[in-house]
Formats: C-alpha cells, structure tokens, sequence
C-alpha cells in the first residue's frame, strides 16, 4: 500500500512537470512572437502549477516591462530571485529596473508637480538610458506638452509612442481625446453656423492625428453647406480612401457628385455606399432616383424593391416606385405601391397626387376623390392634386365641384393649359362629341 502511493506520486510529479514545461515553452514562443497578454497567461498557469518556477516568473518580469508595469516587473524579478538566488541575470536586471524605476520616478515628480519643462527633460533621459522604455518616455512627454497647452507637439509625440509600440493603448487614448475634443468643438460651431471657426477646428483635428477621416467628412459637409461642391469631392474623397467602409463618406461623395452633374461617379459612389452597408437604404434611393432621372427604370425599379427589402418601413421608396408604375400605366401596382406610401407617412402630398391618378385612371373615382383631398390636406395650394380632384368629381358626376377644382389647378401656370381643357369640356360639351 505505502509503496503504491509513493508511485502515485511520483507520477503526478513527472506528469506536472512536463505540464508546466509544456505551459513554460508555449508562453514563451507566445513571447517571442509578441502576443503579450496570451504569454502572461501561460506564463501565470506555470506558476499556478509549480509556485517555485523561477524562469516563468523571470519571462513575467519581461511581460509586464513590455507593458511598462514597473511594479509588475519588480514583483515578479523578486520571485525569480526568490527561487533562483545564485541567478546573476536575475540580479542584474532587478539593479537595471531599480535604476529604471528610479529615473521614471524623479520624471514623474517633475510632470505631477507642475514643471513640465524639467519632466520633458527626465524623460528624454530615460528614452536614452533606457530604451526598452522608450514608447512609455514619449507618452509621458506628450502629456507634459498636453499639459503646456502645446497639444499639436503632444499629438507627435503620441504617434511616435504608438509607431515604437502598436500594441500599447496608452498614446492611442491619449491622442483620441485630444482629437475628440477639437472635432466636438467643431461640430459645435457648425451647428451654430459658425462655418469659419468650425473649418479651423475640423482642421486642428487633422494637424493632430491626420488619419482622422471624420474631420474630412465634417469638412466635406461644411464646403456643401458654402455651395462649395469641387471641394467637397476633394474632402469626401479622402474620407473614403481613409474608410473604405465608412458608408456614409461615399453617400456624401455620391449625392456631390450627382449635383455636379456626374451621375456615372454618382452611381458608382452610392453602389460603394452599399457595398459598405447592404441595409443603408438611403444610399439604394438615392440611386434609383438617378437612375429614374436617366429614364432606366427596370434598374431603378430593382433598386427601390432592394431598398424596401432592407427597410420596409421606407415611405419614400414606396412613393418612387409608384411613380415608376404610373409612368408606366401600371395602375394596380401604382395604387398598392402608393397606397403603403401613404399610410406610412400621411405627408406626402405627391404620393397622395399620384395614387389619386391611379385610382382616377382605374374608374374608382371615390377613392381618388379621397386621395387628392388628403393631398390638398398636407399641401393646401398642390395644382396636380386639384386636377386630379376635378377629374375624380367629373367621374362622379358633379361639375360645380369639379370646376371649382379645375379653377385652382389653373392658378399653377404648370397645369393652366390641362386645367381649362377640363373646364372647357364641361362648359361647352358639344364641342367634344363624337361625330
């Protein structure tokens, strides 16, 4: 019995010591390879399994420096030296990290007390003495420049930190809040139409880190808003190539493109839009509506039911496509297309016109009558709506109501000739009997 536990433990040692090797090797090609987080946690399992291994605790030591956690790598050199006294490395490098430790203390005393000069200075030292610390040195010189109200110089300074080391987050939140705070104060001003102050904002924004594309997209918006269109393409155009993805740039580029005129870059930039969200509705519209422009209404058809798929509660898709029906005298489809338009926004007095065409156009007078009301409801002066409320009381038979109507289209210079053509036909019928 005594000797079977005694093997029992034997092999749970052999077995946990080729585990922690195991664990030890893997943490240390992770290492090595730069996946910090992924050795840490390799590195701690060992430790976990066998609290005396000193090498795993040295490489935890090589961790936490690479992530500038001097107390980290302190602990973790005094656990190394712990279970491997006779290990001069070990020494050596927890005198260099005292050394280290010691030089970013007197540096910080100097930033935390106010001389950002004399800090700026320490640090520039420690970057040189030390430079397995230079990615932190550069941070904290950004911030004493921060702090000296010399943010364009500190935003240098965090790109340089992030360029030495991409994978500390420290520069990259540092210079997001300088940013941030320059592009919202912009944004401020050019919603109070403060258009000078916000272009000198938008472009601080751009002084300091020039990768951000949203100060270009502002910048874009805010040339529109001066009817400044080829600048705008200019500034869109460079936030799309920074964001490919960035699907509401290239719905920017497409809708000044197509004010310039340029309906084939136009298309092009709002398929791009698409591409970057297959659900952005608008930028779907938006191309059927040029589309519709050029008189290639199967595209634009297609691209109106792509946009209803993506959103069904899209008024505005279903008030199109109805006119597409109605230019084609497809007056069933027109009126279910128009119908659901309407009954998703009530405001859309053209749609309320168009659906009382089709309904006029389909003998159901009462209906059409209906529909013209509610579009002389959302626009009281809307010509097409009287007309076609004239031709719906001429269906049903009541010509006083009907020429009062005819009489209001006719005051729109648009629907004069249509209008008293009706009236004429109701004053002097004998004219317009057939022979």
């Amino acid at each position: 019995m005594k000797k079977t536990v005694l093997i029992t433990i034997w092999l749970m040692a052999i077995l946990t010591a080729q585990s922690s090797d195991q664990l030890f090797s893997e943490g240390k090609k992770l290492f090595e390879d730069g996946f910090l987080a992924e050795a840490e946690s390799q590195f701690l399992a060992v430790v976990q399994v066998d609290p005396a291994a000193a090498e795993a605790h040295f490489f935890l030591s090589k961790v936490y420096l690479r992530q500038y956690d001097l107390d980290k790598t302190r602990e973790s050199l005094r656990n190394a030296i712990e279970y491997d006294k006779a290990n001069q490395e070990y020494r050596d490098d927890f005198d260099h990290l005292n050394q280290l430790a010691s030089s970013m203390a007197n540096a910080m005393r100097s930033l935390n007390g106010g001389d950002s000069d004399g800090a700026m200075a320490k640090f520039e030292k420690v970057i040189e003495d030390y430079p397995e610390f230079t990615a932190a040195g550069m941070y904290y010189t950004g911030i004493a420049l921060m702090r000296s109200d010399q943010a364009s110089e500190a935003s240098k300074y965090f790109r340089e930190s992030m360029s030495f080391d991409p994978n500390y987050e420290r520069p990259r939140v540092a210079l997001k809040g300088l940013t941030d705070r320059a592009y919202n104060e912009g944004n401020q001003l050019l919603r109070r139409g403060d258009y000078e102050g916000a272009e000198r904002f938008f472009n601080e924004v751009l002084q300091l880190n020039p990768d951000y594309y949203q100060a270009y997209f502002q910048l874009g918006y805010l040339n529109t808003k001066l009817g400044d269109y080829e600048l705008a393409l200019v500034n869109y155009k460079k936030t799309v190539d920074m964001n490919p993805g960035y699907a509401k740039g290239w719905f920017a580029l497409g809708l000044t493109y197509q004010r310039n005129g340029d309906y084939d870059n136009a298309l092009k930039a709002l398929d791009s839009a698409v591409d970057a969200d297959p659900t952005y509705a608008k930028a779907l519209v938006q191309k059927a509506k040029i589309l519709m422009k050029q008189g290639d209404y199967k595209t634009a058809e297609g691209a109106y039911n792509q946009a209803i798929q993506v959103d069904p509660s899209y008024s505005t898709a279903y008030a199109d496509l109805g006119q597409i029906y109605v230019s084609q005298e497809r007056w069933e489809d027109a009126t279910s297309a128009l119908s659901t338009a309407t009954a998703l926004d009530a405001k859309l007095h053209k749609a309320w016109f168009l659906l009382a065409q089709s309904e006029n156009a389909s003998g159901d007078c009462d209906n059409a009558k209906e529909a013209a009301r509610s579009a002389l409801d959302a626009r009281s002066d809307y010509a097409p709506a009287y007309y076609e409320l004239g031709m719906a009381e001429v269906c049903l038979g009541n010509k006083t109501a009907a020429l009062a109507s005819f009489e209001n289209a006719r005051k729109d210079r648009s629907w004069r000739k249509n209008a008293e053509y009706e009236i004429d036909k109701i004053k002097n019928p004998e004219r317009y009997k057939n022979p």
